[in-house]
């Protein structure tokens, strides 16, 4: 199953409900009175008038209650919460596979370096994985996305024998197929939305012109033009060039995609260089601001067909990230994979941590409403982080460039882990240059949580429409207890549940006494005690078809 990206009005992913019945002409239709719960379509009046006044007067959108549906509701920001005491956000680290690394350099074509500058999908009934294999793009399937193979192509004969590379930088391979400028894989994304077969598949990768003295050689890099270079394939494995220049506006390697279903647009996150003037101030005074700073940034580009974009010169794409005063000093935005999550730009922020006595790659998490402004979620603290000493991720971790993909109840995230530290690394501890691929897990929307000790604590969110039957959470409380309780505009009491304790990830809320949600906003107190808290929302009714 695919995480599939989830707009303001779509249903959610992974929580298999299904509303509607089949009509005339086998369309879907719903009679609302046939099936609505009582108070349902009233409350729904409510929703689409908040909505008509917040279009009429936007001022007053934050005044507006919000709409508790199907979709989760997960709190990597503060968007539902209006107060909350003796309660802190916590990172949930992913698990990481104890099988990893699941691909690694085996075979006697490969180099010893395998890096997920690439993409894994579950496409056609397998998994299926592209990824930087030295100077090539190796290529690699699997029925379960842990035991790989890697087929045995004639597409690029090494030493006369046939491997899993489906081309090189130094392919000699002449016309349609040639990639000039081609240096370093982004990533593959199947696109069904292009009516040229031919065209199934695309490919994004970094493509640098060494020797280059026109209009859009790079202002940082003197001779050199660097851009986004794009291929076409009808089955992933043939590839031929579209472009070698789509954009100059992004710069480097760690660049990231996704199509965005709500404004229908394909959205580039990638490398750029731009340090906050306040980050330069601060930390110039360093020894080794001078020689070593670049000020790794993140910049955003849009496009329709993934071949036009809005920005195409060097320096030009506005900055949606970058580091600052509450970052240690050194600290570079290396790259930034965003994914739509029950309605939530979700970000994946690969964070470099850059002074020569460190060098190292970690993940933490970001977040926004709208896809252009993010902030950083919790303490900072990883949700993937460098392996221990005797691990295979022990210093440089790389994200692929593709969602998180759902299995039953998990969502694994596939990664290269690397034994060697990134330039310039200025100690004895460098490691070896080796590299490989594996993934980790979390639950589903166990992102982060709200959580309070034995002492307890409890928040109160804002303002509230309950649209649906039961109010459900995702909550761990088998050790202690959540109460939810309902309040009206006044905060007096209306309902009170029985307290929850279980560790689940749809935790059904039932109250003390009989209570029906109502149809005015109220508020929602949860009182936790040794318990987290992830999501909650409101289930919806289900119809068979």
């Amino acid at each position: 199953m695919f995480l599939t990206p989830r707009g303001p009005e779509s249903p959610s992913p992974l929580n298999g409900e299904r509303v509607g019945v089949r009509g005339e002409n086998g369309r879907q239709s719903l009679n609302l009175a046939q099936v609505t719960p009582p108070g349902f379509v009233a409350r729904w009046a409510v929703v689409a008038a908040a909505i008509l006044l917040q279009v009429s007067s936007p001022g007053r959108a934050a005044d507006l209650p919000v709409a508790i549906d199907s979709r989760h509701q997960l709190f990597l920001d503060d968007y539902l919460i209006a107060s909350q005491n003796g309660v802190k956000r916590t990172v949930e680290q992913v698990r990481k596979f104890p099988g990893n690394p699941v691909l690694w350099p085996t075979e006697n074509w490969e180099p010893p370096k395998a890096i997920v500058y690439g993409t894994i999908l579950r496409d056609e009934g397998k998994f299926k994985m592209w990824y930087l294999s030295g100077a090539g793009i190796g290529y690699a399937e699997s029925d379960d996305g842990i035991r790989w193979h890697k087929p045995r192509l004639s597409l690029t004969l090494i030493n006369g024998e046939q491997s899993n590379i489906l081309f090189t930088r130094k392919s000699e391979t002449k016309g349609p197929e040639a990639f000039p400028y081609f240096h370093e894989l982004f990533g593959v994304h199947r696109d069904d939305r292009d009516p040229d077969p031919a065209r199934r598949y695309k490919m994004g990768f970094l493509d640098i012109d060494w020797n280059y003295n026109g209009p859009d050689g790079l202002p940082w890099r003197k001779n050199q033009r660097r851009g986004l270079g794009v291929a076409g394939s009808p089955d992933g494995l043939h590839w031929k060039l579209l472009d070698n220049w789509a954009t100059s506006a992004i710069v480097d390697g760690g660049t990231h995609w996704m199509f965005d279903p709500t404004r229908q647009k394909y959205v580039l996150y990638g490398r750029t260089l731009k340090a906050a003037p306040e980050v330069v101030t601060a930390w110039q005074t360093n020894d080794w601001f001078k020689q070593w700073f670049s000020g790794r940034a993140v910049a955003r580009v849009e496009s329709s067909d993934f071949l036009r974009w809005d920005f195409t010169k060097p320096d030009t794409a506005p900055v949606v990230m970058q580091a600052d005063l509450q970052d240690k000093p050194g600290t570079e935005i290396y790259s930034m994979r965003v994914f739509l999550y029950e309605g939530l730009y979700v970000g994946l922020l690969q964070v470099f941590h850059a002074t020569p006595a460190e060098c190292t790659l970690d993940v933490q998490l970001v977040v926004s409403r709208d896809g252009l402004h993010f902030t950083r979620v919790g303490d900072r603290s990883p949700f993937l982080s460098v392996g221990p000493i005797g691990s295979w991720d022990r210093f440089n971790l790389s994200l692929a460039n593709n969602d998180p993909i759902a299995v039953g109840d998990e969502l694994r995230f596939y990664y290269s882990g690397r034994l060697y530290r990134h330039a310039p690394y200025a100690g004895q501890d460098k490691g070896e240059e080796k590299s490989g691929i594996g993934f980790a897990s979390i639950q589903r929307d166990r992102f982060v949580a709200l959580e309070a000790s034995f002492d307890g604590g409890e928040i109160v969110t804002k303002p509230v429409i309950l649209l649906g039957h039961t109010l459900r959470l995702n909550a761990k409380s088998d050790f202690g207890q959540i109460v939810v309780e309902v309040l009206d505009a006044d905060e007096k009491l209306l309902a009170r549940s029985k307290p929850l304790v279980q560790d689940g990830l749809d935790i059904p809320v039932q109250w003390v006494d009989r209570f029906e949600f109502p149809k005015s906003p109220v508020k929602l107190r949860i009182k936790l005690r040794n318990a987290r808290l992830f999501a909650l929302w409101c289930s919806r009714v289900s119809l068979s078809p």
